[in-house]
Protein backbone atom coordinates (compact mmCIF):
# COMPACT_ATOMS: atom_id res chain seq x y z
CA UNK A 1 0.00 0.00 0.00
CA UNK A 2 1.34 3.26 -1.01
CA UNK A 3 1.83 5.99 1.99
CA UNK A 4 0.11 8.94 2.29
CA UNK A 5 2.25 11.73 1.12
CA UNK A 6 2.70 14.34 3.84
CA UNK A 7 4.00 18.23 2.93
CA UNK A 8 3.93 21.77 3.47
CA UNK A 9 4.28 24.45 1.26
CA UNK A 10 7.04 25.60 -1.49
CA UNK A 11 9.67 27.47 -0.07
CA UNK A 12 9.08 25.81 3.28
CA UNK A 13 10.10 26.88 6.41
CA UNK A 14 10.77 25.31 9.92
CA UNK A 15 7.02 24.45 10.72
CA UNK A 16 6.38 23.41 7.26
CA UNK A 17 8.68 20.94 7.20
CA UNK A 18 8.34 20.35 11.17
CA UNK A 19 4.82 19.54 10.96
CA UNK A 20 4.91 17.05 8.29
CA UNK A 21 7.73 15.10 9.97
CA UNK A 22 5.39 15.30 13.48
CA UNK A 23 2.52 14.29 11.32
CA UNK A 24 3.87 11.72 9.50
CA UNK A 25 4.66 10.29 12.67
CA UNK A 26 1.49 10.59 14.44
CA UNK A 27 -0.19 8.76 11.67
CA UNK A 28 2.86 6.31 11.60
CA UNK A 29 1.86 5.59 15.52
CA UNK A 30 -1.91 5.15 14.64
CA UNK A 31 -1.18 2.05 12.35
CA UNK A 32 -1.34 4.40 9.03
CA UNK A 33 0.80 4.37 6.47
CA UNK A 34 2.93 8.22 5.96
CA UNK A 35 5.64 9.94 4.55
CA UNK A 36 6.71 13.04 5.06
CA UNK A 37 8.10 15.53 2.40
CA UNK A 38 9.16 18.71 1.18
CA UNK A 39 8.64 20.71 -2.02
CA UNK A 40 12.02 22.73 -1.29
CA UNK A 41 15.32 22.94 -0.50
CA UNK A 42 15.33 23.56 3.91
CA UNK A 43 16.30 27.06 5.69
CA UNK A 44 19.07 27.11 7.94
CA UNK A 45 16.88 28.01 10.81
CA UNK A 46 15.13 24.04 9.73
CA UNK A 47 18.58 22.61 9.40
CA UNK A 48 19.95 23.67 12.78
CA UNK A 49 16.37 22.41 14.06
CA UNK A 50 17.15 18.78 12.42
CA UNK A 51 20.21 18.91 13.94
CA UNK A 52 19.62 19.55 17.47
CA UNK A 53 17.37 17.22 17.20
CA UNK A 54 19.11 14.47 15.53
CA UNK A 55 15.95 14.08 12.67
CA UNK A 56 16.80 13.79 8.69
CA UNK A 57 15.27 16.00 6.30
CA UNK A 58 11.87 14.47 4.44
CA UNK A 59 12.01 13.10 0.95
CA UNK A 60 12.16 15.98 -2.25
CA UNK A 61 9.13 16.10 -3.58
CA UNK A 62 8.74 17.83 -7.15
CA UNK A 63 4.85 16.94 -8.44
CA UNK A 64 2.60 13.93 -7.51
CA UNK A 65 1.13 13.83 -10.49
CA UNK A 66 -0.14 10.32 -12.09
CA UNK A 67 2.53 7.96 -12.92
CA UNK A 68 2.86 4.61 -15.22
CA UNK A 69 2.61 2.78 -12.00
CA UNK A 70 -0.39 4.54 -10.88
CA UNK A 71 -2.24 3.09 -13.80
CA UNK A 72 -5.37 0.46 -13.00
CA UNK A 73 -5.08 -0.93 -16.34
CA UNK A 74 -1.49 -2.42 -17.75
CA UNK A 75 -1.28 -4.98 -20.56
CA UNK A 76 0.98 -7.42 -19.09
CA UNK A 77 1.66 -9.58 -22.45
CA UNK A 78 5.63 -10.19 -23.93
CA UNK A 79 7.15 -12.44 -25.76
CA UNK A 80 10.19 -13.86 -25.42
CA UNK A 81 12.82 -13.68 -28.42
CA UNK A 82 13.39 -17.05 -28.69
CA UNK A 83 9.49 -17.90 -29.57
CA UNK A 84 7.82 -19.01 -32.48
CA UNK A 85 6.67 -16.22 -35.05
CA UNK A 86 3.61 -18.62 -34.39
CA UNK A 87 3.20 -17.80 -30.74
CA UNK A 88 3.85 -14.29 -31.36
CA UNK A 89 0.70 -14.18 -33.73
CA UNK A 90 -1.43 -15.88 -31.07
CA UNK A 91 -1.07 -13.52 -28.59
CA UNK A 92 -1.24 -10.74 -31.08
CA UNK A 93 -4.71 -11.96 -32.30
CA UNK A 94 -5.58 -13.10 -28.57
CA UNK A 95 -5.10 -9.72 -27.24
CA UNK A 96 -6.09 -7.88 -30.15
CA UNK A 97 -2.46 -6.30 -30.45
CA UNK A 98 -0.66 -4.86 -33.75
CA UNK A 99 2.72 -5.40 -31.97
CA UNK A 100 4.01 -6.97 -28.89
CA UNK A 101 7.19 -6.06 -26.70
CA UNK A 102 10.34 -8.68 -26.94
CA UNK A 103 12.22 -9.64 -24.14
CA UNK A 104 15.24 -12.18 -23.36
CA UNK A 105 15.43 -15.24 -20.37
CA UNK A 106 16.15 -12.09 -18.34
CA UNK A 107 12.81 -9.83 -19.22
CA UNK A 108 14.50 -7.11 -20.48
CA UNK A 109 13.50 -5.79 -23.32
CA UNK A 110 14.97 -6.64 -27.11
CA UNK A 111 12.50 -4.95 -29.12
CA UNK A 112 9.59 -4.52 -31.01
CA UNK A 113 8.03 -7.51 -33.05
CA UNK A 114 4.87 -6.22 -35.54
CA UNK A 115 2.33 -8.13 -37.67
CA UNK A 116 4.13 -6.43 -40.38
CA UNK A 117 7.32 -7.96 -39.64
CA UNK A 118 5.95 -11.54 -39.69
CA UNK A 119 4.03 -10.50 -42.80
CA UNK A 120 7.16 -9.69 -44.73
CA UNK A 121 9.39 -12.51 -43.17
CA UNK A 122 6.83 -15.12 -44.58
CA UNK A 123 6.86 -13.32 -47.89
CA UNK A 124 10.84 -13.82 -47.89
CA UNK A 125 11.66 -17.77 -46.67
CA UNK A 126 12.94 -19.73 -48.74
CA UNK A 127 12.53 -22.76 -46.86
CA UNK A 128 15.60 -24.78 -48.52
CA UNK A 129 17.64 -22.60 -46.62
CA UNK A 130 15.00 -21.96 -43.46
CA UNK A 131 17.41 -22.82 -40.69
CA UNK A 132 20.50 -21.76 -42.20
CA UNK A 133 18.96 -18.00 -42.33
CA UNK A 134 16.91 -18.07 -39.42
CA UNK A 135 17.22 -18.73 -36.11
CA UNK A 136 15.02 -21.09 -34.72
CA UNK A 137 15.39 -24.00 -31.96
CA UNK A 138 13.62 -27.70 -31.83
CA UNK A 139 11.48 -26.36 -29.00
CA UNK A 140 9.70 -24.22 -31.57
CA UNK A 141 9.15 -26.32 -34.28
CA UNK A 142 7.90 -29.10 -32.38
CA UNK A 143 5.62 -26.76 -30.50
CA UNK A 144 4.37 -25.43 -34.27
CA UNK A 145 3.81 -28.56 -35.62
CA UNK A 146 2.39 -30.22 -32.59
CA UNK A 147 4.41 -33.13 -32.94
CA UNK A 148 4.72 -36.53 -31.45
CA UNK A 149 8.13 -38.09 -30.91
CA UNK A 150 7.92 -41.84 -32.28
CA UNK A 151 11.19 -42.76 -31.51
CA UNK A 152 14.61 -41.81 -31.15
CA UNK A 153 16.01 -39.22 -28.90
CA UNK A 154 14.09 -35.38 -29.83
CA UNK A 155 17.12 -32.66 -30.10
CA UNK A 156 17.08 -29.45 -28.28
CA UNK A 157 18.42 -25.90 -28.70
CA UNK A 158 19.16 -24.51 -31.65
CA UNK A 159 18.79 -25.83 -34.73
CA UNK A 160 21.68 -25.63 -36.95
CA UNK A 161 20.91 -27.58 -40.15
CA UNK A 162 19.51 -28.17 -43.57
CA UNK A 163 15.91 -28.56 -44.21
CA UNK A 164 15.26 -31.16 -47.28
CA UNK A 165 11.99 -32.44 -48.41
CA UNK A 166 12.36 -36.02 -49.11
CA UNK A 167 11.84 -35.55 -53.22
CA UNK A 168 15.90 -33.92 -52.64
CA UNK A 169 17.15 -37.37 -52.18
CA UNK A 170 20.11 -37.39 -53.94
CA UNK A 171 21.64 -33.89 -51.89
CA UNK A 172 20.42 -34.95 -48.32
CA UNK A 173 23.50 -34.99 -46.46
CA UNK A 174 24.31 -36.12 -43.05
CA UNK A 175 22.90 -33.69 -40.05
CA UNK A 176 19.73 -32.60 -42.78
CA UNK A 177 16.40 -32.48 -41.18
CA UNK A 178 14.18 -34.11 -43.63
CA UNK A 179 10.01 -33.77 -44.36
CA UNK A 180 8.46 -36.95 -45.71
CA UNK A 181 5.51 -38.87 -45.90
CA UNK A 182 3.80 -42.24 -44.96
CA UNK A 183 3.49 -42.73 -48.53
CA UNK A 184 6.96 -43.29 -49.23
CA UNK A 185 9.09 -46.28 -47.71
CA UNK A 186 11.82 -43.64 -46.69
CA UNK A 187 12.29 -43.40 -42.83
CA UNK A 188 15.25 -46.71 -42.99
CA UNK A 189 16.89 -45.49 -46.13
CA UNK A 190 17.07 -41.84 -44.12
CA UNK A 191 18.52 -42.73 -40.95
CA UNK A 192 20.75 -44.96 -43.11
CA UNK A 193 21.73 -41.65 -44.16
CA UNK A 194 22.47 -40.24 -40.59
CA UNK A 195 19.95 -37.55 -41.19
CA UNK A 196 19.37 -35.23 -37.85
CA UNK A 197 15.93 -35.66 -37.73
CA UNK A 198 12.86 -37.07 -39.71
CA UNK A 199 9.61 -34.91 -39.82
CA UNK A 200 6.90 -37.12 -41.16
CA UNK A 201 4.11 -36.24 -42.40
CA UNK A 202 0.86 -38.83 -41.96
CA UNK A 203 -3.23 -39.27 -41.09
CA UNK A 204 -4.61 -39.79 -37.71
CA UNK A 205 -5.08 -43.18 -38.18
CA UNK A 206 -1.68 -44.63 -39.65
CA UNK A 207 0.44 -46.60 -37.27
CA UNK A 208 4.41 -45.86 -37.34
CA UNK A 209 6.28 -48.29 -35.59
CA UNK A 210 9.22 -46.87 -33.44
CA UNK A 211 12.99 -47.50 -35.08
CA UNK A 212 16.18 -48.76 -33.32
CA UNK A 213 17.79 -45.79 -33.69
CA UNK A 214 18.84 -43.09 -32.37
CA UNK A 215 17.56 -40.50 -35.29
CA UNK A 216 14.83 -38.73 -33.78
CA UNK A 217 11.34 -39.57 -35.85
CA UNK A 218 8.82 -36.53 -35.44
CA UNK A 219 5.30 -37.73 -36.18
CA UNK A 220 2.91 -34.64 -37.46
CA UNK A 221 -0.62 -35.39 -38.08
CA UNK A 222 -0.81 -32.78 -40.83
CA UNK A 223 -0.49 -33.21 -44.64
CA UNK A 224 2.80 -32.16 -46.42
CA UNK A 225 1.30 -29.64 -47.87
CA UNK A 226 0.14 -27.73 -44.10
CA UNK A 227 3.20 -28.72 -42.38
CA UNK A 228 5.99 -26.95 -44.94
CA UNK A 229 3.92 -23.67 -44.21
CA UNK A 230 4.17 -24.04 -40.53
CA UNK A 231 7.74 -25.10 -40.38
CA UNK A 232 8.61 -21.69 -41.23
CA UNK A 233 6.14 -19.80 -38.40
CA UNK A 234 9.06 -21.99 -36.15
CA UNK A 235 10.90 -18.74 -36.87
CA UNK A 236 12.35 -17.33 -33.62
CA UNK A 237 11.91 -13.99 -33.45
CA UNK A 238 15.06 -12.54 -32.96
CA UNK A 239 15.74 -13.91 -36.25
CA UNK A 240 13.32 -11.22 -37.70
CA UNK A 241 14.20 -8.37 -35.12
CA UNK A 242 15.00 -5.26 -36.49
CA UNK A 243 16.83 -1.99 -35.30
CA UNK A 244 14.01 0.35 -36.06
CA UNK A 245 13.63 2.95 -33.37
CA UNK A 246 10.72 3.08 -30.74
CA UNK A 247 9.53 4.65 -27.94
CA UNK A 248 9.50 2.76 -24.58
CA UNK A 249 8.75 4.36 -21.01
CA UNK A 250 9.86 3.59 -18.02
CA UNK A 251 7.33 2.76 -14.89
CA UNK A 252 7.87 5.94 -13.02
CA UNK A 253 7.47 8.10 -16.22
CA UNK A 254 4.42 10.86 -15.56
CA UNK A 255 1.63 10.78 -17.64
CA UNK A 256 1.46 14.21 -18.61
CA UNK A 257 4.98 13.82 -20.08
CA UNK A 258 4.38 10.89 -22.30
CA UNK A 259 0.66 11.88 -23.61
CA UNK A 260 1.61 13.53 -25.91
CA UNK A 261 4.02 11.52 -27.69
CA UNK A 262 1.97 8.53 -27.42
CA UNK A 263 -0.68 10.82 -29.20
CA UNK A 264 1.16 11.94 -32.25
CA UNK A 265 3.56 8.53 -32.40
CA UNK A 266 1.50 6.27 -35.44
CA UNK A 267 2.88 3.25 -32.69
CA UNK A 268 0.06 1.97 -31.19
CA UNK A 269 1.58 0.04 -27.99
CA UNK A 270 4.26 1.69 -25.95
CA UNK A 271 6.38 -0.85 -23.57
CA UNK A 272 6.99 0.39 -19.93
CA UNK A 273 10.09 -0.91 -17.91
CA UNK A 274 10.40 -0.99 -14.53
CA UNK A 275 13.71 0.22 -12.52
CA UNK A 276 16.11 -3.00 -12.81
CA UNK A 277 15.12 -2.49 -16.48
CA UNK A 278 12.57 -5.50 -16.88
CA UNK A 279 9.64 -5.31 -18.68
CA UNK A 280 6.57 -4.37 -16.36
CA UNK A 281 3.93 -4.23 -19.34
CA UNK A 282 2.80 -2.64 -22.11
CA UNK A 283 0.47 0.38 -22.24
CA UNK A 284 -1.74 1.95 -25.06
CA UNK A 285 -4.18 5.38 -25.00
CA UNK A 286 -6.61 4.01 -23.71
CA UNK A 287 -4.83 2.97 -20.70
CA UNK A 288 -4.21 6.73 -19.60
CA UNK A 289 -7.87 6.99 -18.88
CA UNK A 290 -7.98 5.42 -15.42
CA UNK A 291 -4.95 6.11 -12.81
CA UNK A 292 -5.08 5.37 -8.81
CA UNK A 293 -4.49 8.58 -7.28
CA UNK A 294 -1.82 9.44 -4.56
CA UNK A 295 -3.48 10.43 -1.22
CA UNK A 296 -2.19 13.37 0.11
CA UNK A 297 -1.91 15.24 3.19
CA UNK A 298 -1.68 19.63 3.31
CA UNK A 299 0.13 20.85 5.91
CA UNK A 300 0.68 24.71 6.90
CA UNK A 301 -1.24 25.74 3.14
CA UNK A 302 -4.23 25.08 1.43
CA UNK A 303 -3.96 27.15 -1.80
CA UNK A 304 -2.83 24.92 -4.66
CA UNK A 305 -0.79 27.89 -6.20
CA UNK A 306 1.40 27.19 -3.42
CA UNK A 307 1.70 23.13 -3.14
CA UNK A 308 3.07 20.67 -5.01
CA UNK A 309 2.85 20.54 -9.21
CA UNK A 310 -0.09 17.64 -10.30
CA UNK A 311 -1.95 18.58 -7.10
CA UNK A 312 -5.27 17.91 -9.33
CA UNK A 313 -4.28 14.21 -10.17
CA UNK A 314 -3.84 13.99 -6.32
CA UNK A 315 -6.66 12.85 -3.54
CA UNK A 316 -6.20 15.67 -0.44
CA UNK A 317 -7.90 13.68 2.41
CA UNK A 318 -6.94 15.99 4.60
CA UNK A 319 -5.34 19.63 4.95
CA UNK A 320 -4.08 21.36 8.32
CA UNK A 321 -3.32 24.76 8.76
CA UNK A 322 -3.66 27.77 10.69
CA UNK A 323 -3.71 30.61 7.48
CA UNK A 324 -6.86 31.48 5.67
CA UNK A 325 -8.62 29.33 3.50
CA UNK A 326 -8.46 29.48 -0.20
CA UNK A 327 -9.49 25.60 -1.14
CA UNK A 328 -11.25 24.13 -3.40
CA UNK A 329 -12.35 20.56 -3.35
CA UNK A 330 -14.83 18.19 -5.46
CA UNK A 331 -14.92 15.62 -2.36
CA UNK A 332 -14.96 15.32 1.20
CA UNK A 333 -11.71 16.53 3.42
CA UNK A 334 -10.72 16.62 6.59
CA UNK A 335 -9.68 19.79 7.76
CA UNK A 336 -7.86 20.45 10.84
CA UNK A 337 -7.68 24.19 10.94
CA UNK A 338 -7.25 26.82 14.15
CA UNK A 339 -6.82 30.85 14.58
CA UNK A 340 -3.33 29.82 16.34
CA UNK A 341 0.27 30.92 15.39
CA UNK A 342 1.76 27.77 14.30
CA UNK A 343 0.38 24.57 12.12
CA UNK A 344 1.90 22.46 14.77
CA UNK A 345 0.34 23.77 17.74
CA UNK A 346 -2.53 22.46 16.11
CA UNK A 347 -0.64 18.80 15.59
CA UNK A 348 0.40 18.59 19.01
CA UNK A 349 -3.60 19.11 19.62
CA UNK A 350 -4.12 15.68 17.38
CA UNK A 351 -1.76 14.37 19.48
CA UNK A 352 -3.48 14.72 22.68
CA UNK A 353 -6.72 13.69 21.30
CA UNK A 354 -5.25 10.79 19.98
CA UNK A 355 -3.83 10.08 23.86
CA UNK A 356 -0.20 9.55 22.44
CA UNK A 357 2.83 11.20 23.34
CA UNK A 358 5.16 12.70 21.27
CA UNK A 359 8.87 11.25 20.86
CA UNK A 360 11.83 13.94 22.85
CA UNK A 361 13.01 14.54 19.07
CA UNK A 362 8.99 14.91 17.89
CA UNK A 363 8.69 17.08 20.32
CA UNK A 364 11.46 19.31 19.60
CA UNK A 365 10.49 19.58 16.36
CA UNK A 366 7.27 20.80 17.07
CA UNK A 367 8.28 23.54 19.86
CA UNK A 368 10.64 24.55 16.94
CA UNK A 369 8.03 25.42 14.69
CA UNK A 370 5.81 27.17 17.11
CA UNK A 371 8.86 29.20 18.93
CA UNK A 372 9.93 30.37 14.87
CA UNK A 373 6.45 30.97 13.39
CA UNK A 374 5.49 33.22 16.40
CA UNK A 375 9.17 34.57 16.49
CA UNK A 376 9.33 33.31 20.39
CA UNK A 377 6.23 34.83 20.97
CA UNK A 378 6.33 38.33 19.46
CA UNK A 379 4.42 37.58 16.68
CA UNK A 380 0.74 39.21 16.71
CA UNK A 381 -0.51 35.54 15.54
CA UNK A 382 0.66 33.98 18.69
CA UNK A 383 -1.80 32.46 21.24
CA UNK A 384 -2.51 31.20 24.52
CA UNK A 385 -2.53 27.93 22.91
CA UNK A 386 0.95 28.20 21.30
CA UNK A 387 2.61 29.49 24.51
CA UNK A 388 1.09 26.49 26.00
CA UNK A 389 1.91 24.26 23.76
CA UNK A 390 6.02 25.16 23.64
CA UNK A 391 6.09 24.86 27.59
CA UNK A 392 4.30 21.28 27.56
CA UNK A 393 6.64 20.25 24.43
CA UNK A 394 9.80 21.49 25.78
CA UNK A 395 8.95 19.65 29.04
CA UNK A 396 8.83 16.33 26.90
CA UNK A 397 11.77 17.79 24.61
CA UNK A 398 14.39 17.89 27.48
CA UNK A 399 14.80 21.86 26.74
CA UNK A 400 14.81 23.52 29.81
CA UNK A 401 15.26 27.06 28.43
CA UNK A 402 13.40 27.17 25.52
CA UNK A 403 14.40 31.33 25.45
CA UNK A 404 17.77 30.42 24.63
CA UNK A 405 17.64 27.49 22.30
CA UNK A 406 14.79 29.66 20.39
CA UNK A 407 17.23 32.58 20.16
CA UNK A 408 20.13 30.30 18.82
CA UNK A 409 17.77 28.86 16.57
CA UNK A 410 15.93 32.41 15.15
CA UNK A 411 19.79 33.62 14.54
CA UNK A 412 21.41 30.48 12.97
CA UNK A 413 18.33 31.29 10.30
CA UNK A 414 19.43 34.64 9.72
CA UNK A 415 22.80 34.44 7.86
CA UNK A 416 22.18 35.49 4.51
CA UNK A 417 25.68 35.34 3.33
CA UNK A 418 25.81 32.56 1.14
CA UNK A 419 22.54 33.17 -0.67
CA UNK A 420 22.24 34.58 -3.85
CA UNK A 421 19.45 37.69 -4.26
CA UNK A 422 17.19 35.04 -6.06
CA UNK A 423 17.86 33.11 -2.96
CA UNK A 424 16.65 35.73 -0.84
CA UNK A 425 13.60 36.36 -2.63
CA UNK A 426 12.53 32.91 -2.93
CA UNK A 427 13.21 31.40 0.80
CA UNK A 428 9.88 32.41 1.56
CA UNK A 429 7.67 34.16 -1.16
CA UNK A 430 3.79 33.73 -1.68
CA UNK A 431 2.05 35.07 -4.51
CA UNK A 432 -1.42 36.98 -3.92
CA UNK A 433 -4.10 38.54 -5.75
CA UNK A 434 -5.57 41.57 -4.34
CA UNK A 435 -8.58 42.79 -6.13
CA UNK A 436 -7.26 42.28 -9.70
CA UNK A 437 -4.22 43.12 -8.14
CA UNK A 438 -1.43 40.59 -8.50
CA UNK A 439 1.95 40.43 -6.41
CA UNK A 440 4.61 38.45 -4.31
CA UNK A 441 5.06 38.95 -1.50
CA UNK A 442 9.10 37.56 0.35
CA UNK A 443 9.87 37.45 4.07
CA UNK A 444 13.02 37.12 5.50
CA UNK A 445 13.85 36.95 9.61
CA UNK A 446 17.67 38.98 10.31
CA UNK A 447 19.35 40.36 13.36
CA UNK A 448 21.30 43.07 10.06
CA UNK A 449 18.94 44.60 8.22
CA UNK A 450 21.20 47.00 7.06
CA UNK A 451 23.71 44.49 6.36
CA UNK A 452 21.00 42.99 3.92
CA UNK A 453 20.14 46.50 2.24
CA UNK A 454 23.42 46.72 1.47
CA UNK A 455 22.14 44.29 -1.39
CA UNK A 456 19.59 46.82 -2.53
CA UNK A 457 20.53 47.15 -5.75
CA UNK A 458 20.96 43.34 -7.09
CA UNK A 459 17.60 42.63 -5.00
CA UNK A 460 15.42 45.12 -6.58
CA UNK A 461 16.85 44.20 -10.00
CA UNK A 462 15.76 40.65 -9.42
CA UNK A 463 12.20 42.12 -8.32
CA UNK A 464 11.93 43.61 -11.53
CA UNK A 465 12.57 40.78 -13.33
CA UNK A 466 9.90 38.91 -11.06
CA UNK A 467 7.45 41.15 -11.71
CA UNK A 468 8.01 40.71 -15.70
CA UNK A 469 8.69 37.44 -15.73
CA UNK A 470 5.41 36.42 -13.97
CA UNK A 471 2.89 39.21 -14.27
CA UNK A 472 3.13 40.89 -11.03
CA UNK A 473 2.41 44.61 -10.42
CA UNK A 474 4.70 44.79 -7.64
CA UNK A 475 6.55 43.15 -5.22
CA UNK A 476 7.21 43.67 -1.86
CA UNK A 477 10.47 42.11 0.41
CA UNK A 478 9.67 41.87 3.95
CA UNK A 479 12.85 42.24 6.05
CA UNK A 480 12.20 41.34 9.55
CA UNK A 481 14.56 42.27 12.57
CA UNK A 482 13.73 39.81 15.30
CA UNK A 483 15.46 41.70 17.78
CA UNK A 484 13.75 44.96 16.92
CA UNK A 485 10.86 43.15 16.51
CA UNK A 486 10.08 45.45 13.38
CA UNK A 487 10.17 44.94 9.51
CA UNK A 488 11.79 47.11 6.83
CA UNK A 489 10.00 47.07 3.57
CA UNK A 490 11.60 46.91 0.16
CA UNK A 491 9.24 47.53 -2.82
CA UNK A 492 9.63 47.53 -6.37
CA UNK A 493 6.28 48.29 -9.06
CA UNK A 494 3.41 50.04 -8.28
CA UNK A 495 3.75 50.86 -4.77
CA UNK A 496 0.45 53.11 -4.22
CA UNK A 497 -1.24 50.75 -1.65
CA UNK A 498 2.07 49.88 0.24
CA UNK A 499 1.86 53.57 0.94
CA UNK A 500 -2.09 53.34 1.36
CA UNK A 501 -1.66 50.24 3.98
CA UNK A 502 0.63 51.34 6.37
CA UNK A 503 0.12 55.23 6.11
CA UNK A 504 3.92 55.90 4.75
CA UNK A 505 5.90 57.09 2.28
CA UNK A 506 8.81 55.21 0.56
CA UNK A 507 11.90 56.92 0.87
CA UNK A 508 14.32 54.89 -2.25
CA UNK A 509 11.52 52.34 -2.47
CA UNK A 510 12.28 51.41 1.39
CA UNK A 511 10.28 51.61 4.46
CA UNK A 512 10.48 50.81 8.20
CA UNK A 513 7.23 49.74 9.70
CA UNK A 514 7.49 49.49 13.56
CA UNK A 515 5.87 46.24 15.06
CA UNK A 516 5.17 44.68 11.72
CA UNK A 517 6.72 40.80 12.10
CA UNK A 518 3.62 39.16 10.31
CA UNK A 519 3.01 38.64 6.70
CA UNK A 520 -0.15 36.82 7.57
CA UNK A 521 -1.63 39.32 10.42
CA UNK A 522 0.20 42.63 9.65
CA UNK A 523 0.93 42.62 5.90
CA UNK A 524 -1.52 40.90 3.98
CA UNK A 525 -4.76 42.47 5.74
CA UNK A 526 -3.41 45.71 5.27
CA UNK A 527 -2.43 45.44 1.33
CA UNK A 528 -6.07 44.16 0.94
CA UNK A 529 -8.08 46.56 2.25
CA UNK A 530 -5.75 49.58 1.33
CA UNK A 531 -6.50 47.43 -2.60
CA UNK A 532 -10.29 48.33 -2.43
CA UNK A 533 -9.49 51.93 -3.45
CA UNK A 534 -7.04 51.36 -5.98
Amino acid sequence: MEPTLIFGHKNPDTDSICSAISLARLKELKGESALACRLGNISKETEFVLNSFNIDAPKLLSTVSAQISDLTSVEKRTINHKDSLKKALEVMTEENFSSLPVVNSKNHLKGMIHVSDIANAYLNIDYSDLFSNYYTTYENLKEVLEGEIVSGKYPSGKIVANLKGVSEYKNISSGDIVITTTLLDSIDDLINLDVKMIILCCDKEDIILPRDSETPILRVNKSLFKAIPLISQSISILSILNNEKFYSFSIDDYLVDIKDIMKESSQTNFPVVNKNGEVYGTIRTKNLINFTRKKVVLVDHNESAQSVAGLKDAQVIQVVDHHKFDFETNEPVKINAEAVGCTCTIIYNLYKEAGIIPSKEIAGLMMSAILSDTLLFKSPTCTEKDIAAVKALASISEVTNFEEYAMKMLIAGTSLSDKTPEEILTMDQKEFSMNGIKLAISQVNTVDVKGLLNLQEVLESTMTKTNHDNGYELSILVITDIVKAGSMLLVVGNSTIVERAFHTILNNNTAWVDGVVSRKKQVVPFLMAASQGV
